[in-house]
């Protein structure tokens, strides 16, 4: 699996500054042209196609790659966009060919007159010195990209790990919606639920109203700038809060000695979402995706499996006699005629352990 370590560089000199953002400026260009060309069907793309545009020839290469994946998931979003647009502020990509790094300096390529490589030093903190024990232990580095971010500047490393090895047999099923968040379901190999955990979704939906009122009156003041920063903002609160969800999700994973976790597979999100409007579907569908891959990512590092499941009637089956429903759920309450009277989502969170446990 893949680990990433944000490196703060020490502040370059002014000369360094001015190259480092014209070089953002070029890969901006130079995604945006690449993105048109997939538009137009031309697929095989390398860096002698785009002489126009000063970079290295690694960075250009490397841009490609990038683009190929966004253009790929943009095809499947279903946006109204006519194809992929860039801001302005694009970080500089390098695959694991490209960069050195050297106790606390990193080597890249920039591009002036000509390519020249240039040094950064990194600030010593605790996450360059985890960075350090896994280069000292030969761990293999992956893609790395240099970018500028509230007046700082960074350089992000991906560490490819052996995965943990776990025999543990608990089973944790995770619901994912909307008025609770996340809700947790753990399960001994019997099916006995051992344990629970539920994460609301009142403040995450508080906090939509708040930004959503926030954008319509910047909206018809036609304050477009405000605007996008007001969307920044909500997607960092909401980043913050799924980091929080997910770390406490899996602290109760590896208090329970738990194996596997479970959880839906959500590429039809949207269908779920469908009393929102346009951008909250969007903003959900994002932040849906985002804690199921922090808990993925955070689930690997210490080395629990994760498996997903069709989510088709886990919110309508009875995960006591298994009958299935629709009438059953109303609001947050799941009742069946078999007595089994519970909150809807644990409901759902059983029925996705239970799943795991049958194809087992």
């Amino acid at each position: 699996m893949q680990i990433t370590f944000v490196l703060e560089l020490l502040e370059p000199t002014n000369r360094k500054q001015n190259v480092f953002h014209e070089n953002i400026r070029e890969v901006v260009k130079n995604r945006q042209v690449i993105a048109e060309k997939l538009k137009a069907g031309d697929n095989k793309l390398s860096s002698a196609d785009f002489k126009e545009h000063n970079l290295p020839s690694a960075v250009k290469n490397q841009n490609i790659r990038e683009v190929k994946a966004l253009y790929k998931e943009f095809k499947k979003s279903d946006s109204d966009k006519e194809n992929i647009t860039f801001k302005m502020n694009q970080p500089i990509c390098y695959n694991n060919q490209n960069y050195e790094v050297d106790g606390h300096i990193i080597s890249i390529p920039l591009y002036t007159n000509r390519c020249e490589r240039f040094a950064f030093p990194v600030k010593q903190t605790e996450r360059w010195e985890k960075l350090q024990k896994h280069i000292a232990n030969d761990c293999k580095l992956g893609k790395a990209s240099l970018f500028y971010k509230n007046g700082n500047w960074f350089f992000a490393v991906t560490v490819n790990l052996e995965n943990k090895e776990n025999n543990k047999s608990n089973i944790m099923g995770i619901d994912i919606g909307l008025k609770q968040l996340a809700v947790a379901s753990i399960q001994n190999p019997d099916g006995k639920e051992i344990n629970r955990q539920f994460h609301n979704g009142s403040q995450a939906g508080f906090m939509r109203k708040k930004y959503r009122s926030l954008r319509r009156k910047l909206g018809q003041a036609k304050k477009v700038n405000a605007v996008e920063k007001i969307n920044d903002k909500e997607q960092r609160w909401m980043t913050d809060l799924n980091h929080k969800i997910s770390r406490q999700l899996i602290n109760l994973a590896v208090q329970e000695q738990v194996g596997t976790i479970v959880m839906e597979n959500l590429e039809n999100i949207r269908q779920t979402a469908q009393s929102l409007n346009r951008a909250d579907r969007d903003l959900h569908s994002w932040t849906f995706y985002q804690l199921q891959n922090f808990i993925e990512y955070k689930a690997k590092l210490a080395g629990i499996k994760v498996e997903y499941v069709d989510p088709k009637h886990t919110s309508q089956c009875c995960s006591k006699c298994g009958q299935i429903k629709k009438s059953n759920r109303e609001g947050n309450l799941y009742s069946c005629d078999c007595g089994n009277h519970i909150q809807a989502d644990l409901n759902a969170s059983r029925n996705i352990a239970y799943l795991e446990q049958q194809s087992a």
